[in-house]
């Protein structure tokens, strides 16, 4: 019977790793024409643009549907944004209104494949869009915490049985 029992703990734990395996998030990674860094976070919808002239975080439920790729096509409304843009050695910080004029934050692919940051800087508004291409991306994959919860269980699981061994053998 213990045999068995042991088997069918074997055959469960080794079922749920499997059916937890896919489960996962990505980071997508991308350097730009200008040296710049875009990355966007599936699993935590957030995203930062970090470079020379940039250093903005951003948050988009819509990033939770982005697959990458070298040649992305998308079009993405930013719920928040936060950081600078330096233009002519002066930081500027995004902004919304215009006097009564909204202007939405965006992300975008443009038609020659570059990636537009559609905003406007400054209050008031020295400049608008940061647009730049795509020379390079990858993906790194993080791996979901529940499988990381599954692996530790089964070293909880091997350790108590252990503990009960060499109780048994005392």
């Amino acid at each position: 019977m213990r045999k068995f029992t042991k088997q069918a703990a074997i055959a469960l734990a080794a079922t749920s790793m499997v059916a937890a395996a896919p489960a996962s998030a990505a980071i997508f990674e991308y350097d730009m024409s200008n040296g710049d860094v875009l990355t966007i976070d599936t699993d935590t919808q957030t995203g930062t643009w970090v470079g020379d002239d940039i250093d903005v975080s951003f948050e988009s439920a819509d990033f939770a549907t982005f697959e990458g790729g070298t040649n992305p096509s998308f079009m993405f409304t930013l719920s928040d944004m936060t950081g600078t843009r330096t233009i002519n050695g002066t930081d500027y910080t995004p902004t919304r209104e215009n006097g009564t004029r909204f202007h939405p934050w965006m992300m975008k692919t443009t038609n020659d494949g570059r990636i537009n940051l559609w905003s406007w800087w400054g209050d008031p508004v020295v400049a608008g869009d940061y647009v730049r291409g795509i020379d390079d991306f990858r993906v790194v994959d993080v791996p979901a915490p529940g499988m990381l919860g599954l692996f530790g269980l089964a070293l909880v699981a091997l350790g108590l049985g252990r503990r009960r061994r060499k109780a048994a053998a005392a």
